[in-house]
C-alpha cells in the first residue's frame, strides 16, 4: 500500500534493481501513470499490467484489462509489448520551467480539464461517483467556457484561435471510454491531437454521442493533427489534466509543450488487443 503518487513512482523505480519481474498496480489511471513514470525514469526492462479500479480505467481499457479475469489473462497468455508515453512540460511566459511530468494515455486541455476539476469536487462533496462527470459536463456546458490559445505541430503553425478543447493522445479513451483522439494509438511512436473549436451548446450537446462512437474526427469544428511534439501557447488562462489527474496553479499565458516518448515501457497486453495493436 502507498501513501502518496510519489511513493508509487519510487517504488516503481526500485522494482526491478529489487529483483522483481513485473508489476502488477491496483488502481485507476492516475495509478498506473506514476507506477510507469517511475519504470520509465528507472529505465526498467520490468513490464507492468494493472488490476483496474478507478473511475475511468481508460489505459486499461485500451490494452484490453478492464476487469480482473481479464488482467489475469493477460499476465498468463497476454503478449508483452512496449507501449508509447509521452512528456509534458510547461513553462511560464517567461520561458522558466514549472512543471515536468510523464503521461501514458493522454493530456486534456481546455474543456475536459474543467469538466474533470469539477467532478473531483462533486464527488467528494456529494460522492456520486461516475455520474459526477455527466453532471459537471452538463453545467460546464450551460456556461460554454472558452479558451485562446495557438497550437505548433513539430515546429509548424496549425492553428491559432479559441477553441473549447484540446486533447492530445498516446492512447485513444479518457474520460472512462470517451474518444476524443480516436486515431490515438500506443504502439506508432505519435501524439494524435483532436481539437475543438467554439460551437453552440446545443451543437456540443448533439454530438456527444461521436465522442463514444469514435467518429468525432468527422465533425466539422473538429481539427486533428499528428506529430512527435505539440506545443500550446496560451492567451489568458490554462486549464489541463494528464491521465485524469489536474495539474492545478497553472500561471495565465503559459506554454505546454508535449512530447512523444516512443517504446517507452513494458506492459503486459491481452491477446486479443494485443492483435488490434
Amino acid at each position: 500500500m502507498t501513501d502518496s503518487p510519489g511513493q508509487l513512482v519510487d517504488y516503481a523505480a526500485m522494482a526491478s534493481s529489487r529483483g522483481y519481474s513485473g508489476i502488477i498496480a491496483h488502481g485507476g489511471d492516475g495509478t498506473l501513470s506514476h507506477v510507469a513514470t517511475g519504470l520509465i525514469r528507472a529505465k526498467s526492462t520490468i513490464p507492468i499490467s494493472i488490476i483496474p479500479h478507478g473511475n475511468g480505467n481508460d489505459w486499461a481499457r485500451a490494452v484490453g484489462v478492464s476487469s480482473l479475469r481479464q488482467t489475469i489473462e493477460a499476465i498468463n497468455r497476454g503478449t508483452s509489448i512496449r507501449l508509447d508515453a509521452a512528456e509534458c512540460l510547461v513553462r511560464d511566459r517567461e520561458g522558466s520551467n514549472i512543471q515536468s511530468s510523464i503521461f501514458v494515455n493522454s493530456a486534456g486541455i481546455g474543456l475536459d480539464a474543467h469538466v474533470l476539476q469539477k467532478t473531483l469536487v462533486l464527488r467528494r462533496r456529494l460522492r456520486l461517483g461516475r455520474m459526477g462527470y455527466i453532471t459537471s459536463l452538463l453545467s460546464t456546458v450551460a456556461a460554454m467556457p472558452e479558451w485562446i490559445g495557438k497550437v505548433d505541430v513539430d515546429g509548424e503553425t496549425v492553428f491559432e484561435g479559441p477553441y473549447l478543447s484540446m486533447t492530445c493522445g498516446v492512447g485513444p479513451y479518457m474520460g472512462g471510454g470517451m474518444r476524443l483522439s480516436p486515431s490515438s494509438t500506443p504502439v506508432d511512436d505519435m501524439l494524435d491531437t483532436a481539437l475543438i473549436r467554439p460551437v453552440s451548446r446545443v451543437n456540443l450537446l448533439k454530438s456527444l454521442p461521436m465522442v463514444y462512437r469514435g467518429n468525432l474526427l468527422e465533425h466539422p469544428a473538429v481539427s486533428s493533427w499528428r506529430g512527435r511534439e505539440m506545443v500550446l501557447r496560451a492567451r489568458g488562462r490554462l486549464k489541463m489534466e494528464l491521465d485524469g489527474e489536474p495539474i492545478v496553479d497553472l500561471p495565465e499565458n503559459s506554454s505546454v509543450f508535449l512530447r512523444s516518448i516512443p517504446s517507452a515501457f513494458l506492459a503486459m497486453v491481452h491477446q486479443q488487443k494485443a492483435r488490434d495493436l
